[in-house]
């Protein structure tokens, strides 16, 4: 049998996977989370938008005993031969803040914003600045409150933040930023990060660093226990080093690889990393790790249709982030992008 801690995108792409291979082994899932598996990326755009409901987000599985509602607090309470731990992440708390992680997080701030006129976002990340451009869509006044100088600070792409700046400023949010000072205003949403759900692991003596550390194929410290999606530190043979990614495109590739290990097949993790943002209907993708870049170059105007802001070590290209790209020049980049870095081995 093989137990999974945790119900999110990562253990449903698991069964996925799994099955898909040819698995026929029992498979429980224990989630804390009353609705099961359902895609996050629609929390912050479509479904705090109206453009879509609570069923568009979910996750159907078959094959699995799905226990939701349920929280386990030991790895020794789970009997079975394969345990998985994918129990995710939490919001980063700001006393006085809505945060939003969950479903119902999101159906309960978009209730509040219907019912209000102002907002104050803190945060310049992902959940920041995609809540405040949807909540402008919405009709309210949004004050963006960011202790960084700049939007999507940790992205360090300084021709796609200045591009959001105007963006966000033409649509009438108030930017505030290298601030920390929240002003009032009839909702409060803090979007500053989250936290592994780590615990269940340190308990059992996993080894635990900024997540619980895994190899290339998911494996933790202990025989037959692996950690995959925002809880899982991989190492990436890309770029020879452990690294940890808490975004839906990471979570999705985790779980169905583990699975086709589990159904006993030769895989491992062996991708280009990439995730995406949208915000007023324009979207943008990063590639790669920029750790330890020396030069960047830019194609294009992230404030036009297309651009490609690269990052480079050693003359090599080792990251990117893109606008507009078709699908044969997001492969060409990727294909650059592992090229570089396997010739800085």
């Amino acid at each position: 049998m093989i137990g999974i801690v945790g119900g999110g995108l990562a253990a449903a792409k698991l069964v996925e996977g799994y099955r898909g291979a040819g698995g026929t082994g029992e498979i429980v899932i224990w989630s804390q989370d009353p609705h099961g598996p359902y895609h996050r990326p629609p929390l912050s755009k479509r479904l705090l938008r109206g453009e879509a409901g609570p069923e568009d987000a979910l996750i159907s599985l078959e094959g699995v005993d799905l226990r939701l509602g349920e929280t386990v607090s030991s790895l020794e309470d789970v009997q079975a031969d394969t345990i998985v731990i994918a129990t995710g992440s939490r919001p980063r708390e700001l006393s006085g803040a809505l945060h939003l992680r969950t479903l119902d997080d999101s159906l309960e701030l978009r209730r509040r914003a219907l019912e209000s006129t102002t907002a104050t976002v803190i945060g310049g990340g992902f959940v920041g600045c995609e809540v405040t451009a949807s909540l402008t869509q919405l009709g309210l006044r949004v004050t963006q409150v960011v202790r960084e100088p700049v939007l999507f600070a940790a992205i360090e792409c300084p021709p796609l933040s200045e591009a959001l700046h105007d963006t966000y400023r033409a649509h009438g949010v108030e930017l505030r930023l290298g601030e920390t000072e929240i002003p009032p205003a009839d909702l409060v949403l803090a979007g500053v990060g989250v936290v592994p759900n780590v615990e269940v692991a340190r308990d059992a003596g996993l080894e635990v660093r900024t997540a619980v550390v895994v190899d290339e194929r998911f494996r933790t410290s202990r025989a037959g226990v692996y950690a995959i999606g925002d809880v899982a530190e991989f190492y990436d043979p890309l770029y020879r080093r452990h690294r940890h990614v808490e975004h839906w495109s990471n979570a999705a590739y985790h779980g169905t690889t583990l699975g086709r290990i589990l159904a006993g097949e030769d895989a491992r993790f062996d991708i280009v990393s990439s995730f995406f943002s949208e915000e007023f209907g324009k979207s943008f993708r990063t590639y790669g790790d920029a750790l330890g870049h020396d030069a960047t170059s830019l194609e294009g105007d992230f404030a036009g249709d297309r651009a490609l802001f690269r990052f480079s070590r050693g003359g090599a290209t080792i990251a990117a982030v893109a606008t507009g790209l078709s699908d044969e020049e997001q492969a060409g980049i990727q294909d650059e992008i592992r090229a570089g870095a396997a010739s800085l081995a």
